[in-house]
């Protein structure tokens, strides 16, 4: 299957902006309407993928990847830095919700909005999900599956759930 490739997405909206040189698949959906989304340089969003802000932001530094099915929100703002990879049904959050009062409902509650960071040269793997407040540091990589809850600190693998640290990236 070959696909066909917007090399500027154009929506009519002005809260997204793409270099002349990042691919979006056609199928992919960005959703400027409920924030800002700005994209860097030679980056690549594939097939299936969603950025929707919902009221944040997203920014993504040059030479990212986000591969098909994954999801990035932008509730508390997700800041991606330079050489990001993202693969397939990943999902980063950057809110949740507080559930401590159980006289209320959930969906009743406030959310909390921190945001996301994730630095320069991460490779995430598949079907890994990020939570809100996390920061990522520098040259880490995900294990696939994994569930980030709290900070990772620069050149650290991490896996599991709650991921923890298998080792240091020497």
């Amino acid at each position: 299957m070959k696909f066909q490739w917007w090399h500027e997405y154009q929506t009519g909206v002005e809260q997204i902006s793409t270099d002349h040189a990042t691919l979006v698949a056609p199928d992919a959906r960005l959703d400027g309407a409920s924030g800002p989304i700005r994209i860097g340089k030679r980056c690549v969003i594939h097939p299936g993928a969603m950025l929707l802000p919902y009221g944040g932001f997203i920014t993504m530094g040059d030479d990212c990847t986000v591969n098909p099915y994954t999801i990035l929100y932008g509730h508390g703002g997700l800041t991606l830095g330079n050489g990001v990879r993202i693969a397939t049904h990943s999902v980063i959050i950057p809110a949740n919700h507080i559930f401590t009062d159980p006289a209320q409902p959930i969906h009743t509650q406030k959310e909390t909005r921190i945001g996301v960071a994730i630095e320069d040269d991460v490779w995430i793997g598949s079907n890994v999900t990020i939570l809100d407040g996390v920061r990522i540091g520098r040259g880490s990589v995900i294990a696939a599956g994994s569930v980030v809850t709290k900070d990772v600190d620069p050149f650290s693998i991490m896996g599991g759930a709650p991921a923890r640290l298998l080792k240091q990236r020497s």
